[in-house]
């Protein structure tokens, strides 16, 4: 899995990621991985990165987050005597998206990618 790829702002534009990026590939094949997976959030231009680099989106899910008495009400409840949630974080994994973020302020979908590695 890759945790970060990341380029300081002002070193952008350069290549610098897409080495990083075959650095990568080049030390899982070595060590016999098939594949590499990669998380990132709704950011398009992080995702058009991931997919110019031949990642394909494999899943999907959001983060919810939730602040505040009326949006935590009906997904947090506490049976502990005296503990009052204030925020909480949850994934959604059901069908209806655009629900979710109606209902709440805070809403990123988190996206996997995966690329196969050839030997």
């Amino acid at each position: 899995m890759i945790w970060h790829v990341a380029v300081h702002p002002d070193f952008r534009r350069r290549g610098i990621g897409k080495r990083l990026l075959l650095k990568a590939e080049e030390m899982s094949r070595k060590i016999g991985l098939n594949r590499l997976e990669a998380w990132t959030r709704d950011d398009e231009w992080v995702r058009r990165w991931y997919e110019a680099n031949q990642f394909e989106m494999a899943d999907s899910y959001l983060h919810v987050y939730m602040d505040g008495k009326e949006e935590l009400k009906e997904a947090l409840k506490s049976d502990v005597p005296k503990l009052y949630p204030v925020q909480g974080f949850a994934h959604y994994v059901g069908e209806d998206r655009e629900l979710m973020k109606r209902k709440f302020k805070r809403v990123h979908e988190c996206v996997c990618y995966e690329k196969y590695l050839s030997k």
